[in-house]
C-alpha cells in the first residue's frame, strides 16, 4: 500500500507532551467503521508516513478488527523503513537496556482512537454504533495479542520493532487531543471542541486534560437541547444540536423548505433524485441562494445556543470546530455562531473564541498518537 509524506504548515506551534523530553515517534490508529488510518507521528505533531486499510468488520468481529489494526501498524513501520526514516522510541524499562538491546529494537506506542463509548483507563470498547454487537470489548487485549503475534517485527534492516497499544480513548476525544498539542488548541488549557458530520460529536480540555466524565460519557455535546420539543435526534430525545447541525439533518431541513415552494438553485437537483449533500448547499450559499445561506444561518445560530450552554457552564477559553460541516466557512457558519453567543451570553462567558479545526482530517491521526505518548491505561 502506498504511503507518503507529510510536511507540516509553515510556522505552525505545538505544545509540549507531558513526560516527553525529547523527539520520540508513536503510531496514531484512527479507526472507523469503513477504514482504518494510522500514521508514524513525532512528539511535535509531524505525520512521517500514513496508510489506510480496510476495517473488515463485515467479515468478523473485534479479533479480526484487531488483526486489521495490527497490520495497519506493520505497513507504518514498513513505509517508515522504505522511507529511510529514523524512528525514535522511548526504550522499555523493563527491558535490559545493553547498547546491543537499544541499538536492534525498538519499542513503539500505539494509540487508538475508537468510535463509541470507550472507557479509556481499561481499553475497553463499552458501545458503539459503528460495531452493531459489540458491548463491553476489551479491545486493547485482542490489538496487544495481534501486535505479539508480530514481534519481534523484522522488516528490511537489523532493526526489531515491538509495538504496543499504549493508549485508547473515543474517536473525537482522540481529535480533541490532537488539536490541543499540536492545533488550534496550543496555548489554551481550558477548550471545548466540536466536530460536525454526519453526526455532533464533542470534546472537553479541563486544565490540560480530556475530561472524562464519572462514567466516560463527557463530551456529548451534540446532544445538548436547543430546541425544546423540537427535532427528533437519533437518540430518541427532540430538539438535540445533532438534529439540526448534523449533515443529514441540514439536508433534511433543505428539503422541507424546498418541499414549501421556495424558490432555490437547489430545487432543480432536488426534483431531478440528485441526492442533496451539505456541500451542494454550502456551495449554493457560497453563490448567493438565499434559501442554502438561510440554512446555514440556522445552523450556525443553533451551534450557537449550544455553545452558549457551554461557556456558561465550562467558561472555556476556545471553542474549536472541524469535520465536514466545518468547510462552509467563516461567513456561513462562524460568522452566525458568533452573533448568536455574543447575542446570548454574558460578557467573560461571551469572550470564548469560536476557531475552526487547525488540523483537519489529521486531527484523529495525531491525537491517537499522543494518547500512545502520554498513556492511558491503568
Amino acid at each position: 500500500m502506498q504511503a507518503f509524506l507529510v510536511k507540516n504548515p509553515p510556522n505552525r506551534t505545538t505544545r509540549k507532551v507531558k513526560n516527553i523530553e525529547k523527539m520520540e515517534h508513536s503510531i496514531g490508529v484512527d479507526l472507523g467503521g469503513t477504514d482504518i488510518k494510522a500514521g508514524l507521528v513525532s512528539s511535535v505533531g509531524d505525520i512521517s508516513c500514513r496508510v489506510v486499510v480496510p476495517t473488515d468488520v463485515e467479515t468478523g468481529g473485534p479479533k479480526v478488527v484487531a488483526s486489521r489494526i495490527a497490520e495497519a501498524v506493520r505497513q507504518v513501520l514498513s513505509e517508515a523503513e522504505t522511507e529511510g526514516i529514523h524512528v525514535a522510541s522511548k526504550p522499555d524499562a523493563t527491558q535490559p537496556t545493553s547498547s546491543e538491546t537499544l541499538v536492534s529494537e525498538i519499542h513503539i506506542g500505539v494509540g487508538l482512537g475508537s468510535p463509541g463509548l470507550i472507557i479509556a483507563e481499561t481499553g475497553v470498547v463499552h458501545f458503539s454504533p459503528n460495531f452493531p454487537g459489540w458491548s463491553d470489548i476489551p479491545l486493547i487485549t485482542y490489538v496487544n495479542a495481534e501486535l505479539v503475534k508480530l514481534q519481534p517485527l523484522q522488516l528490511h534492516t537489523h532493526k526489531k520493532y515491538k509495538p504496543i497499544l499504549r493508549g485508547m480513548d473515543n474517536d473525537v476525544n482522540a481529535m480533541t487531543l490532537g488539536e490541543l498539542h499540536h492545533g488550534a488548541g496550543v496555548g489554551y488549557n481550558n477548550l471545548v471542541a466540536l466536530t460536525l458530520g454526519t453526526g455532533v460529536g464533542g470534546g472537553v480540555v479541563i486544565d490540560g486534560e480530556v475530561y472524562h466524565g464519572s462514567q466516560n460519557t463527557a463530551g456529548e455535546l451534540g446532544h445538548t437541547v436547543v430546541e425544546p420539543n423540537g427535532r427528533y435526534c437519533g437518540c430518541g430525545n427532540q430538539g438535540c444540536l445533532e438534529a439540526y447541525a448534523g449533515a443529514k439533518n441540514i439536508v433534511e431541513r433543505t428539503q422541507e423548505k424546498i418541499a414549501t415552494g421556495r424558490r432555490t438553485t437547489l430545487a432543480t437537483a432536488a426534483n431531478a433524485g440528485t441526492a442533496l449533500t451539505p456541500r451542494m448547499i454550502a456551495e449554493a450559499a457560497q453563490a448567493g441562494d438565499e434559501l442554502a445561506i438561510e440554512i446555514f444561518a440556522e445552523t450556525g445560530r443553533y451551534i450557537g445556543i449550544a455553545l452558549t450552554s457551554i461557556a456558561h457552564i465550562l467558561n472555556p477559553q476556545i471553542a474549536i470546530i472541524g469535520g465536514g460541516i466545518a468547510e462552509a466557512g467563516e461567513k456561513l457558519l462562524f460568522e452566525p455562531i458568533r452573533t448568536e453567543l455574543s447575542k446570548r451570553a454574558m460578557d467573560i462567558p461571551a469572550q470564548m473564541k469560536i476557531v475552526k479545526a487547525h488540523l483537519g482530517n489529521d486531527a484523529g491521526i495525531v491525537g491517537a498518537a499522543m494518547l500512545a505518548l502520554e498513556g492511558s491505561f491503568k
